[in-house]
């Protein structure tokens, strides 16, 4: 009989680009004539965002978006002042090899900001961010399925993996009204917001993947009354979202998931009914990269002998991938400051960030280990009523139990502080607890050494050391049947029902019986 070979083409997931860009940002500011001149800077922060890119064979292009923010006091007051400008970069990256529909992560960070004032009407800013690129792409690689005649026998691994993706980005806008209440005072001025996703929920229907969220928008604002008091106050709201995502050819066979980011969120402080500044209008941008995937199961041949003939394979090692599985966990870290000296009166805001985040997969305990650093500001009022920030950066690890296994996985996930709290101590002592929230796709894959190609010799017959149907093996606890078959040129089968076996891998030393088959 002569040898017949089965081959498929499967698809294998090549990183193609893993590297860090830099990007300075330097800005000279010269204060408009209606703010007051600078006598203390509080605080300066540059917050990234990646609000556009583009992908080619051989290039990725994106937009840097450096959204700058300073916070400063005029001489003679305690009205704290809010400059905030903005920076875009252009920047590309070339990628170390062509390659067909790329997949794109691109995850910017603050590397540093620094500010001074160079005269009481000039600011100078200077500082860095950072851009973590990462490119995976798709590649179709031949592998055999099943192989016939010759008197092979084969070694098979059932193998998960995705088949198909699909793979859609869309941007959304968020409009909406918000009104402060009659509790609150007057917006004079916004310093500072920011943007909560909560966890989205997925659903696909007939060709559309739905996603449904909330997007929580917190802002600080400064007011000022007639008398000249002033101060700072907190305002959150809440704007629920449901966008339907055209993706081709995905039904309930396929597993969808969308990474929602948020590109920009614009607040507007706007006259309400009676001419007071109460009314703020809230455009919010959120970009949507979804994605969907069906898996298939495959037998891969990962060793194959004649009892019969002598055989040549070739092998190939292949990093498979299975479905995305989502991740979301709440995690808890804590941080102490020590004011010092200066001991704050009240505490208007606690603002949170992490860096220098460090995920790591622990398969032996499948767990995700997370670690970086927590940082801290609180913008406060000391004793004589002006503004001061108090910062702490505190290195945290912290653990989170995985439901899928985390052997030769990939973690594609940010954390995210959500809810924070402090405690304002007699002697001035500040502790802060700080919930993160770990949201993302543990991608599991598993690398295969495989048959690319098998040769039988059919000419030349193996050459026994006799003339017998049965021969006498001893066989070591743990050592596996088809090593055994292989070695003696028979079949696992045969082994088995020979010596009443149920596991391919002895449980326990002793004699087997080897029937030798042609």
């Amino acid at each position: 009989m002569d040898l017949k070979i089965n081959r498929e083409m499967i698809p294998v997931t090549e990183t193609i680009l893993d590297d860090m860009q830099e990007q300075s940002v330097e800005l000279d500011y010269v204060l408009p004539d209606y703010d007051p001149d600078i006598f203390r800077i509080i605080g300066c922060e540059i917050q990234p965002t990646i609000i556009n890119y583009t992908t080619g064979t051989d290039r990725i292009t994106y937009e840097l978006r450096a959204d700058i923010r300073v916070l400063y006091c005029g001489s003679g007051s305690t009205l704290l002042q809010c400059v905030s400008q903005q920076m875009t970069f252009s920047r590309s990256i070339e990628l170390p090899r062509p390659t067909d529909s790329p997949t794109v992560h691109l995850r910017p960070k603050t590397t540093y900001a620094n500010c001074r004032a160079v005269s009481p009407r000039r600011l100078e800013v200077r500082g860095a961010v950072s851009v973590q690129i990462r490119v995976t792409g798709d590649r179709k690689q031949e592998i055999i399925r099943d192989v016939f005649g010759m008197h092979v026998q084969l070694r098979k691994t059932p193998v998960e993996y995705a088949a198909q993706k699909r793979c859609a980005m869309k941007n959304m806008i968020l409009n909406e009204d918000v009104e402060l209440g009659t509790s609150k005072p007057p917006i004079r001025n916004i310093v500072r917001s920011e943007v909560r996703l909560d966890h989205q929920e997925q659903s696909i229907l007939a060709g559309k993947l739905i996603v449904k969220g909330e997007a929580e928008v917190h802002f600080l604002y400064t007011w000022q009354q007639e008398d000249g008091s002033n101060g700072l106050e907190q305002m959150q709201f809440t704007i629920p979202y449901s966008q339907i995502v055209d993706m081709e050819q995905i039904d309930d066979s396929y597993r969808g998931n969308a990474d929602v980011q948020v590109i920009r969120c614009d607040l507007k402080p706007t006259a309400g009914k009676n001419g007071a500044m109460d009314l703020v209008q809230c455009e919010i941008e959120l970009r949507m990269r979804c994605t969907a995937v069906k898996t298939a199961a495959v037998q891969l041949v990962t060793d194959a002998f004649s009892t019969l003939y002598p055989c040549e394979q070739s092998t190939v090692s292949l990093q498979i991938d299975m479905a995305p599985e989502p991740v979301h966990a709440n995690l808890m870290c804590s941080a102490t400051l020590h004011p010092g000296d200066t001991i704050p009166e009240c505490i208007y805001d606690l603002h949170c960030q992490v860096r220098n985040i460090n995920m790591q997969l622990l398969s032996d305990t499948n767990r995700i280990r997370i670690s970086g650093m927590l940082c801290c500001s609180l913008l406060a009022r000391d004793t004589e009523g002006m503004p001061m920030l108090l910062e702490k950066e505190e290195a945290f690890e912290v653990y989170t139990d995985s439901d899928t296994p985390v052997d030769n996985a990939t973690l594609q996930a940010q954390v995210e502080p959500t809810d924070c709290t402090y405690h304002l101590a007699s002697d001035g002592t500040i502790s802060i607890k700080a919930n993160l929230l770990l949201h993302g796709s543990l991608c599991p894959s598993a690398r295969h050494t495989c048959l690319s190609d098998l040769t039988v010799d059919g000419e030349n017959k193996l050459v026994r050391d006799g003339d017998y149907a049965l021969k006498l093996y001893y066989g070591v606890e743990h050592e596996n049947v088809w090593d055994i078959a292989k070695r003696c040129h028979t079949s696992v089968g045969a082994i088995m029902e020979e010596n009443d076996l149920t596991d391919e891998q002895l449980t326990t030393p002793g004699m087997l019986f080897i029937p030798i088959v042609h």
